[in-house]
C-alpha cells in the first residue's frame, strides 16, 4: 500500500525566506527546517520540513525560463507555480511504493543514475493536485543522510497527514487520487469548485491550512 512520502505546495521565494510570511508562522510553530535542495533542470527550490513519517515541502521559482522548458510542463508546473493567477493547484503528493492509476515517466537531471519518478496522468490537468511515485523508500525517521535533522522534535510533532483535500471534481475511478482517498492516504475528498484548500495534521496536537500555511 502506498504511504505518504512528502506534500508540497508552491510558495512565493521570499515567503520561503526568514523574514517571509510562510516561514515565520512555521517557525512561530516550533518548526525548524531540515533541508534544501535546488532542482537543475527544473527551475526550482524547495525547503523542506521532515517529521517521522513524511516532510513538508515548500516548493518556488527560482528560474522562471528553466521552469518553462522542463519536462514537467506537461503537468503544467509554470501554472502551478503562478496558481493564484492561473487557478491551476498549487499541491503535490508523493507516495512511497506503487502509484496507482495511469501514469508517465520523468527523470530530473538532478536525480542518480537510473532513478525516476512515475507521474499520474491525472496531474496532466493542472486544476489537479501533482501526483507522483517518491523514488525514496524510506520515512525521514529511518534516513542515515543526516537530512532529517532533529526532525521536529523539538516541537513535539511526530508525523503529518492529509486530513483533507478539495478537488475542482470527481477523481478519475481507479486513479492515484481515488487509490490515496480508499486507502486513507487522503483521509477526506471534498469536491467544490473555488479557492485550493488542504488540512495537513501535525500529530499530536495542530493543523495547518495550506496554501496559507495558517496554523489551526
Amino acid at each position: 500500500m502506498a504511504e505518504l512520502d512528502h506534500l508540497f505546495v508552491f510558495v512565493d521565494r521570499q515567503e520561503a525566506a526568514p523574514g517571509g510570511g510562510v516561514f515565520d508562522r512555521l517557525a512561530a510553530l516550533g518548526l525548524e527546517p531540515s533541508f534544501t535542495r535546488r532542482h537543475v533542470g527544473q527551475g526550482t527550490a524547495n525547503l523542506c520540513y521532515a517529521f517521522d513519517n513524511a516532510y513538508l515541502e515548500l516548493l518556488y521559482v527560482v528560474d522562471a525560463e528553466e521552469l518553462a522548458t522542463s519536462p514537467l510542463a506537461r503537468a503544467g508546473f509554470a501554472a502551478r507555480a503562478d496558481w493564484r493567477r492561473s487557478g491551476a493547484s498549487p499541491f503535490g503528493i508523493a507516495c512511497r511504493g506503487t502509484l496507482p492509476g495511469a501514469s508517465w515517466t520523468y527523470r530530473n537531471p538532478d536525480f542518480p543514475p537510473g532513478v525516476s519518478i512515475d507521474i499520474s496522468a491525472e496531474s496532466d490537468d493542472p486544476a489537479m493536485p501533482f501526483v507522483f511515485s517518491s523514488p525514496g523508500d524510506a520515512p525521514p525517521s529511518a534516513w542515515t543522510d543526516g537530512r532529517a535533522g532533529k526532525r521536529q522534535t523539538a516541537a513535539g510533532f511526530t508525523r503529518i497527514a492529509i486530513e483533507r483535500l478539495k478537488l475542482p471534481a470527481l477523481p478519475a475511478a481507479g486513479g492515484a487520487l481515488d487509490g490515496f482517498h480508499r486507502t486513507g492516504l487522503v483521509k477526506v475528498l471534498e469536491i467544490e469548485a473555488g479557492e485550493p484548500d488542504l488540512l495537513l495534521a501535525l500529530a499530536p496536537s495542530r493543523r495547518l491550512r495550506l496554501p496559507s500555511l495558517t496554523v489551526l
